[in-house]
């Protein structure tokens, strides 16, 4: 069934869309219901095929130029990774915005985590530098302590 009513998230994306000059398409709009149907931290090119396997046509210039606009904004978190991967992640206000990364370098699996001291240690740093915290970014990288990857036990 076809949505009558424009979602909160489709509103903001397209007065984001219209800040840069870009029109609120279909192909944009489902752009951004892609990069939200799923938690997972994505390249280019698998949100390209997940958008072919739905049969949404978008150009990779479109889906370039969008997910540029996206992050500017904040409505998308861009992640680059220590080999230089590039992948991203929405960033929805119904998610933890406040949340960290860790990598595991063996097999490239990324696990979120929240934990409320980071944040109350991040904040004690900036009031004693006496800075206004504007952007975090925290990622931790590690191997797996048995070798074989069996993420299975977390």
């Amino acid at each position: 069934m076809e949505k009558l009513i424009p979602c909160r998230f489709h509103v903001e994306v397209g007065a984001v869309l219209k800040s840069e000059g870009l029109r609120t398409t279909k192909q944009r709009l489902e752009i951004w219901d892609e990069l939200c149907d799923t938690d997972e931290h994505r390249d280019i090119e698998s949100i390209l095929s997940d958008l072919k396997k739905k049969k949404i046509t978008v150009s990779r210039a479109t889906l370039y130029r969008t997910v540029d606009v996206l992050v500017k904004h904040g409505l998308l978190k861009k992640i680059v990774l220590s080999n230089g991967k590039t992948l991203y992640e929405h960033n929805r206000k119904s998610i933890n915005p406040k949340h960290d990364h860790i990598l595991c370098e063996d097999c490239g699996e990324i696990f979120e985590f929240f934990d409320h001291n980071i944040a109350v240690i991040e904040d004690k740093i900036a009031k004693k530098l006496n800075i206004k915290v504007t952007k975090r970014v925290h990622q931790i990288s590690g191997t797996c302590k048995n070798g074989n990857c069996s993420h299975s036990n977390t």
